[in-house]
């Protein structure tokens, strides 16, 4: 499918996210799905306390259990992850070289979202800290490229996004959303993503959003790989084995120029 990119930019600009449904054939969507479910509920089992950091074995379950039936993971590099319409898909790539005007940006997560049932709804918030208080800065220097691996719905707790919330730069306001928003007199403008799985949703991480409770009998797993000019850095670097590491093309490689080799 061809997208018209200047018009995907533009809304990524005014609404803080953009959708590309169908980057991934529904069949491979359910291979990767199909390998990443044994880590998770391995995880599950294992996890039964709220942590603060994602910990195990990368390659049979690296991950936390973020809130009461709500799982962060890493994932490994490994095949069927090991794909580069996965990490290195060519129009999320084109976006992001025309988004930030340069190709010199990195991968610096392989991560996961993993609403289960039972999980509740979050509070409102970021995936990133203000970098410049009091000034809503046009571009940020670092996001997340979401993937469901299942459809997502009202049912499994699809996400709740709080469009053009990107440029909001209010200190003040960074430790208390909910106390306005959640209020019966707010007049709350917010959008459910109800995606059809295989779908690309590259996320402002300044855009506020909050999962919502799986009510479903299954889990609703999400991949995320973050992206990250040259200059941002991360404390935690992506881990890549480095049998994995030395299959990748040479744009491969540069991408994850960054990461921890195993």
């Amino acid at each position: 499918m061809e997208y018209d990119l200047p018009l995907k930019i533009a809304e990524f600009k005014i609404n803080g996210f953009a959708l590309f449904e169908n980057l991934i054939s529904p069949n491979k969507t359910d291979e990767l799905c199909a390998a990443f479910t044994p880590l998770l509920e391995h995880v599950q089992t294992r996890e039964t306390k709220i942590g603060q950091e994602e910990v195990g074995d990368l390659r049979t379950g690296k991950g936390r259990m973020a809130m009461t039936s709500r799982f962060n993971l890493n994932w490994p590099l490994d095949p069927p992850f090991l794909d580069p319409e996965l990490y290195a898909n060519p129009v999320i790539l084109d976006f992001l070289e025309k988004y930030w005007e340069t190709e010199n940006f990195h991968i610096t997560c392989l991560h996961s979202n993993n609403p289960s049932p039972g999980s509740t709804t979050q509070n409102w918030h970021r995936d990133t800290h203000l970098l410049t208080p009091g000034i809503g800065n046009p571009h940020h220097p670092h996001f997340g490229v979401k993937i469901p691996l299942v459809d997502t719905n009202e049912e499994n707790g699809s996400i709740e996004v709080l469009p053009c919330t990107q440029y909001l730069a209010e200190a003040d306001f960074e430790d208390s959303y909910d106390e306005f928003l959640i209020r019966d007199d707010f007049d709350l403008h917010s959008r459910r993503l109800n995606m059809s799985k295989g779908t690309f949703w590259v996320q402002d991480p300044r855009t506020l959003h909050r999962g919502t409770p799986n009510t479903s009998m299954e889990s609703r797993p999400e991949l995320v790989i973050c992206y990250s000019l040259s200059w941002f850095r991360i404390n935690r670097p992506v881990e890549i084995h480095k049998e994995s590491f030395d299959q990748l093309t040479d744009r491969g490689k540069q991408l994850f120029s960054r990461a921890k080799i195993l």
